[in-house]
Order: C-alpha cells, then structure tokens, then sequence
C-alpha cells in the first residue's frame, strides 16, 4: 500500500509540473468562475493560446512559467496579468456597465436589448466622444442599411433605411418626433440636431407604424439626449477646429465648434441644465474658383434649456430648443461695367426651429402614464440680394426670388404601461395627436392642414420563460384621407442562453404628406409640383433576425433579412421625352426592397471589433414591360474597431471604414430603350485618436474621410439641383483636433 501511494504521489507531481495551472474567482464571493475565457502566452516560449476555466475555475496549460494572461468572463471587468506559479489566483470584479445595455424605442418600459422584443442598435456616447462628431451624418454613415447624403446646394443631410427614402425613417428627440423643411418626421435634416448634447442613439430597423405613426414604415431613430449629471454640478466645454479639405484659417475657413453645458442639480427634486453650440463653416471651394463654392459656407447656433422636477413616483420635466442656421450661396463677381461698384448675387438659405417638450411619468399602483406634449416650429426662407462688394451694402434683387416656407405642428401622446401585468404580460393603451401647419412661397396659395388622431393598443404576452409575442393595432383619422387600422405583430424566442430569434411583420398606412400635396417650387433652378390627387399608400413588411452570443468566447454574430412591399407608393415622378416638363409626385401601383445583413462583434486583449455586410435590393418597375432584372442589388461593407493602448495610458485609437456599393436603376434612354444608370461605389474611412486625463481634460484628433472622396461617377440624369457625370459625396479630407474639459463636484 505505501509503495501504491508513493507511486501515485510521483505521478501526481509528474503531470502537475508537466501543465501549468492557475485559478480564477470571483472577488465579491470568491466563488470559482467556471467558463472564463483566458488568452495566454510565454515570456520563454514566445507562444500562446486559449483557455477555459472548469469547474473549479482552474486554467490549465502546458506552456510554461512565466506567463500573461487577459481573463475575461459575462459580467465581469477584463483583467491583463502576470501570473509566476502554480498558485497564482485571479480575482475578478463585477462590472455594471456588462449588464445588459437599457433601451427605451418602443418598450413598455425601458429594459435589456437583449429582452427587447424588438432588436435595437444603439449607438453610445463613447462612440459618438471618438469620432468627435460634428454632426450626425458623421456617426451614422458608417452604418449598414442605411444611406447618407449631403445636398451640397442645400446644404441639409437626408437618409434612407431599407432602401426607403427618409419620409419612411422616423426621426425623433427623445421620442418626440422633429419637424424640418418637409414637415413633421419627414425627411429630417440631420445636420439641424445638437450632437454635442446627445447621450445616445437608438435604432429600430422595420415597421414601428403601430407605435409610432405612419411615417416609421422603414424604422425609428430616437436620439436621447443628456439629462442628468452624476454628480452636483457639472461643467462641459469643447472647442473643435477642423479643416474643410486643406482649407483652414482661424476665423473664414475650416470648420469651428465650440460647446458649452452646464448642468445642477439644485437639490433632490429639482435638476436643470443649459446647452450652447455654435458652428461655422467656411465652406468648401473644391473646383470652384472666385467668391463661389462648390460647399457652401453655413453658420449655425444651438441652444436648450432642461428643468426637471422628480419624485418618487413622478417625474416631469420641460424642454426648450432653438436653431438658427445661415447657409450662404456666394455668387460670381461682376466688375465689368467701370462705372459701378463690383457687385455679385448672393442667396442666402435662413432657418430658425424652435421646440418645446414637456413630458412627465407617473407611476400608479396598476399602471404607468407617460406624456408628452411638444410644440415644433420651423421655417426657412431664401433670400437674394444683390451685394455690394466695396460697401458690403445687400439689395434686394426681384420678389419672385424671395422664398419663405414654415410648418408649425402641435404634438401629443399619452400612454398607460403595464397595465394588467402579471406573470402572462401586461398591455399597452396609447393615443396620439399630430397637427401640422404648413405656409409659405414654395407651397400652393393659402395655408394648409393636415390632422392625425391616432389609438393604439399592444400587449405582450409571455409563453414560457423564453417566448415573448407583441401583438398590436392602430386605428387613425386623417383629416384629408380615409385610414385603414394598421396591425402588427412580434416574436422574441430565446432558444438558447446563446441564440435568440426576433421576427416581426407590420402592416403599415401613410398619408401623403403636406409638401408631397400642395409643393410648389419653380424658379430658374427648379419646377417642382405636388399632386393633390395622390392616394395613401400601404404596405406589408417583414423582418427577421437571429443572433448567437458565445458564452465562452467574446463574440456575437447576427443574421438579419427585410422584405417591404408596398401599394401606391408614392415618389417623384418626371415625363420622359418631354422638356420643360414639372417634376411632380405619383402614386406607384408596386414597388419592394428586400435585403439581408450578417454583423458580427468581439474584444480580443485591448482591441474591440465591429463589421458586417448586407445587400438591399430595390424594385425596378420597368422589369413589368421590358427585359431587365427585377431588382437591383446594392452591397454594404463595414468595420469599426477601437484599440486601447495601455502603455500609453489608455490611448485610444479608432477607425470606421464602409464599402457603399454602387447604386443601380434602370431607366429609359432617349430612344426609349431600358439603359442601366448608376451612381458608382465609394469608400468612407475616417481615423481617431483620443485620451482622457484624470484632471477632466480629453483630447482628440484625426482625420475623416481619410480616402479623400470627394466626387463619384454618376450616370443618372441631372436631379433638382444638378447632376451629369459627378456626384458630390464630401468634401475632401480633413483633419481636426477636439479639446474637451469637464468640471464635475
């Protein structure tokens, strides 16, 4: 017996100095943590590899002493170490940023993305502090199925989703929806919104007509902006300088940026904040030559004011916003007659919006009430003028050339949460009011007016622990259109901890709008004209997506398709083989996008990565009479990826890069013969490098549009404000340097 036990003691040591082991617990119960996930290599060896923790949260490998290891495991902090002996224990904190990310589009009540029923992308505000946004087009352009533009005539940023123009996107402010030069929630400017004082962005891809009104048929995108402090008082400034291509100069070129917020809360009830933002933009000349840019230059201020008064159960709060925005058109300089001053045509684009909230939560026993009440009004005028050019002296040139539009819209929405809950769900009563005010030159004679009272009811019901099913119904009256109640329903199923599948369809009504009805633009750039006859139009869409988290890997993969099908869709619509002809807007009889996506994420050591692809297909309605393909495909491709270099104190150095694939249509030629046009592919990269520091600085700089795209090829007959053979997409590389301060006690 004793030579047994002798024998099976040498063995024991043999393996044991034969493979290295060390252990892993939890610093809070000092339990073992089975499943992390360590990534390790040999100081000697120069080798490395993966390893699990077991049962006992023992590591177990044969590389050899001494060793560095990252630990990772859900709901814990990373940790990188040095592990020497066999002895070494690994203690890992609990961290509360891991629980699962609180999302508030289209909830009940705000809970985990990975809960939601619906599948919810948000982007934070550690994402938007490294690309140092200056406006929203710089944040969201790097993401799949959507489509950025920047009108450089204009001067505004629109998007698509699905393949859906933006009067199919709803855009709101904390979930209020914007009005902008085409009316509420339809086609927002995204270069008019306050990046500096958004929190985050929430993206919901698919119907969300049910809850949020007609106009979200392609999806919903809520920009929630900052309303609280972490501490007592809270001071944030920001100056960024930014060249527009290689032009910079301290006050008349480049791009300048700064910020201000402060923030008290004055004691436990009561929590206010003021926000400030000015921008100037110089413009940019490209090929231009003279007074005149191929980017015009803009000036534009921002402010807001936030109250809000909380208690236990109840809260309420008052928003106030303000735009005011100047985007100039310099004209060519006229000197030829030596009697008068030179002088040139000048236009300039003025908008002013103001927006009013107020919103409040009531929590009772039975149920939760939310309301909001906003009030949103917007106006832009055009303004020509003839300038002196030795006085500076403006006079105004014809009236016909003076252009005004303004919408004025009251908004209301009040909703009872939770109501009937229990261990099955719990259900959703809603109603909602939109009246909308349009005027002005470049609308038909007379002020027009459009009402929306809508009634929403949803539930969501719990099958098991795992399934989830929201089923809801909307019935609207137009005060111009007969509706259609509009339905929808939504499936969660957790199959595994690791694999969840979401599946949605809805049955989607919109109105035509106030500008596609009564638009009227003609002057010597333009003829453009609503169509008072149009009809509503309807859809059916569906959405699916699954996605797979490993539990022992830091990976997660998601797999998405769309189908959105509508009748009488309603878009632009030029007579061909006629000239001087007004582009107008018609009813469509059919007309599809379809698309599907695969996206992934991981963190491997300091590096963490973010890419995918999709394809949206769009209908092409010539294939009904002519040989041509059904659809057209456009291909995505994107990367973001940030790396954290610990040696250098936490620098952080970020890069977003998109493949927009090429975008294909099929049109008549001039012998009336089906032709392909195209607007061709083009690649976005931009580059950051960005540090905090303990005294409340942080600095950021690098470059966008690091690939310097500037034009593309565009075989598509000229638009409203131009076309032939470019495309403008930017406006060179640039380069910028953000200095940001906070003073928090």
């Amino acid at each position: 017996m004793r030579i047994l036990l002798i024998i099976s003691t040498i063995t024991f040591h043999t393996a044991l100095f034969g493979q290295s082991t060390f252990r892993v617990i939890s610093k809070e119960g000092t339990q073992p943590l089975i499943g992390a996930t360590a990534a390790i290599w040999s100081e000697s060896s120069n080798a490395s590899e993966w390893i699990i923790s077991d049962e006992n949260g023992f590591f177990k490998t044969g590389l050899s002493f001494p060793l560095e290891a990252e630990i990772r495991h859900v709901g814990y902090r990373n940790v990188r170490v040095k592990i020497d002996n066999q002895r070494h224990v690994i203690a890992l904190e609990i961290e509360a940023q891991s629980l699962e990310q609180v999302v508030v589009t289209g909830q009940f009540q705000p809970q985990s993305a990975k809960n939601s029923v619906y599948r919810v992308r948000t982007i934070g505000s550690d994402r938007l502090n490294q690309q140092a946004a200056t406006d929203l087009f710089d944040v969201l352009s790097s993401e799949l199925n959507l489509n950025l533009s920047r009108d450089n005539a204009t001067g505004r940023t629109s998007i698509s989703m699905q393949g859906l123009g933006g009067q199919y996107v709803k855009v709101l402010l904390d979930g209020v929806p914007m009005t902008g030069r085409s009316g509420v929630g339809n086609d927002i400017d995204l270069g008019q919104i306050n990046v500096s004082e958004v929190a985050r962005i929430e993206m919901v891809e698919g119907p969300m007509a049910v809850n949020y009104g007609a106009d979200a048929l392609a999806g919903v995108i809520n920009i929630i902006t900052k309303k609280d402090i972490e501490r007592r008082f809270e001071l944030s400034a920001a100056l960024q300088e930014e060249t527009i291509g290689k032009e910079y100069s301290w006050f008349n070129h480049g791009l300048h940026t700064p910020s201000v917020r402060l923030g008290v809360k004055i004691n436990e009830k009561w929590y206010s904040q003021v926000n400030g933002r000015l921008l100037r933009s110089g413009g940019w000349k490209g090929n231009s030559t003279g007074r005149t840019h191929d980017w015009y230059p803009k000036k534009q201020a921002m402010c807001s004011w936030l109250t809000r008064f909380e208690l236990e159960n109840f809260n309420i709060y008052y928003r106030l916003d303000y735009l005011k925005e100047t985007l100039e058109n310099l004209g060519v300089k006229n000197d030829n007659n030596p009697l008068i001053d030179a002088f040139a045509i000048d236009e300039e684009y003025l908008s002013d919006r103001w927006s009013l909230q107020l919103q409040s939560e009531w929590e009772v026993p039975w149920a939760t009430l939310n309301t909001i009440f906003s009030f949103n009004d917007y106006s832009r005028t055009t303004h020509q003028f003839s300038r002196n050019l030795l006085t500076n002296q403006k006079t105004t040139t014809l009236s016909t050339e003076q252009e005004t539009l303004f919408y004025k819209t009251f908004f209301t929405r009040q909703t009872l949460n939770q109501l009937m809950e229990g261990d099955w769900g719990s259900v959703q009563l809603g109603t909602e009011l939109t009246h909308d005010i349009a005027g002005g030159t470049t609308l038909s004679e007379g002020n027009k007016a459009q009402t929306d009272l809508g009634f929403f009811v949803a539930s969501e019901v719990l099958l098991g622990k795992t399934l989830k099913v929201r089923p809801g119904l909307r019935w609207t009256r137009n005060s111009i259109f007969q509706t259609s109640p509009t339905f929808s329903v939504n499936v969660s199923y957790n199959v595994t901890p690791s694999l969840t599948w979401r599946s949605s369809y809805g049955r989607g009504f919109r109105a035509p709008s106030l500008r596609e009805l009564h638009h009227e633009f003609i002057n010597a750039n333009h003829n453009i004209l609503g169509n008072p006859n149009l009809e509503p139009e309807y859809s059916h869409s569906l959405n699916t997506d699954i996605s797979y988290e490993w539990q022992e890997l830091p990976l997660t993969l998601n797999a998405s398709a769309f189908l959105n099908d509508f009748d009488n869709l309603i878009t632009f619509f030029t007579p061909e083989g006629t000239s001087n002809q007004a582009t107008s807007y018609t009813n469509l009889l059919k007309y599809q996008t379809k698309g599907l996506s695969l996206t992934g994420s991981t963190k491997f050591f300091d590096v963490d990565l973010h890419g995918g692809f999709s394809f949206i297909g769009q209908y092409q309605r010539l294939s009904e009479s002519e040989v041509i393909p059904e659809f057209t495909y456009q291909f995505q491709f994107n990367a973001q990826t940030t790396y954290r270099i610990k040696a250098l104190e936490n620098l952080q150095v970020a890069a977003f890069y998109k493949f927009n694939g090429a975008n294909k249509s099929y049109l008549l030629d001039a012998e009336g013969t089906p032709a392909l046009r195209k607007v061709e592919s083009f690649h976005l990269f931009d580059l950051t490098l960005s540090k905090s520091f303990y005294s409340g600085l942080s600095l950021s700089a690098g470059s966008r549009n690091v690939l310097d795209v500037t034009n593309v090829n565009n075989s598509l007959p000229g638009g409203a404000h131009g076309g032939g053979e470019q495309t403008p997409v930017l406006n060179g590389r640039s380069y910028f340097l953000q200095i940001r301060y906070e003073l928090k006690y």
